[in-house]
């Protein structure tokens, strides 16, 4: 043993390297793994709750927020035409608007309602079907939308063309006497008023945060045995 590590001699700065990014990879590899295993929960309990009857909204009340996710809803009630329009959203190679429009229930209730994608930039196009009517969809929670580049158009009022959509901005942005719900209800392509439905419960499958974590895995056994080679030739020079 005394003899082999005599011989095992990788240098200083090799050793400065790995010591840095194996952790690191590591790290990487197994957070990979762990948002797999938290993606697969999301998507077994969307595919489960969706195959389930539709609530309707009395019945909302008799659930706890987080046992209401993934539920599909039927809701009666009209729209408030005030939509939000999330800019930059890719579909099939296509940038466009994702549509989130308020709706308010016969029991005056406030949900906001992801009614789908459009590539269309007229804006009398994202109007909101006028009278009492009822919607489905699936329950979402409302987590962030988009992304914050810290710019903001306005098309003179309603709708407001957004980059990032979060409940906050949301509920600042709507009037006082507006108090949303903090949830959104992803309409289902059935449903009035709906646009190209492209929401799913998470962007990534579990498959894919696992093959991402066999991939920094695979750099980190690969380090280990650049580090033994160099480790071993440095030595065998000598």
């Amino acid at each position: 043993m005394k003899e082999l590590s005599q011989k095992f001699n990788p240098g200083t700065l090799m050793s400065c390297f790995v010591i840095f990014f194996l952790p690191l990879l590591l790290f990487l590899g197994y957070w990979q793994i762990a948002k797999g295993f938290e993606k697969k929960v999301i998507w077994e309990t969307y595919n489960n709750n969706k195959t389930l009857p539709p609530l309707y909204e009395r019945e909302l009340l008799e659930f706890k927020k987080e046992d209401l996710m993934y539920r599909s809803v039927s809701i009666k009630g009209a729209y408030i035409d005030k939509s939000f329009l999330l800019d930059n959203r890719i579909y099939r190679s296509k940038k466009g608007y994702e549509v989130f429009t308020p709706f308010i229930s016969i029991n005056k209730k406030v949900y906001l309602v992801n009614r789908g994608w459009t590539n269309n930039k007229n804006t009398y196009f994202f109007s909101a079907p006028e009278g009492h009517l009822q919607i489905e969809g699936i329950v979402s929670p409302f987590t962030k939308y988009g992304l914050d580049l810290s710019t903001q158009e306005n098309l003179g009022g309603f709708p407001l063309v957004l980059q990032e959509l979060t409940y906050s901005l949301a509920s600042s942005l709507l009037e006082e006497n507006i108090n949303i719900e903090n949830l959104v209800i992803q309409l289902s392509a059935a449903s009035k008023g709906s646009f190209e439905p492209i929401w799913g419960p998470a962007e990534l499958k579990a498959a894919r945060h696992w093959g991402y974590a066999a991939q920094w895995l695979g750099l980190a056994l690969a380090l280990i045995f650049l580090y033994l080679y160099f480790g071993f030739k440095q030595s065998l020079k000598k």
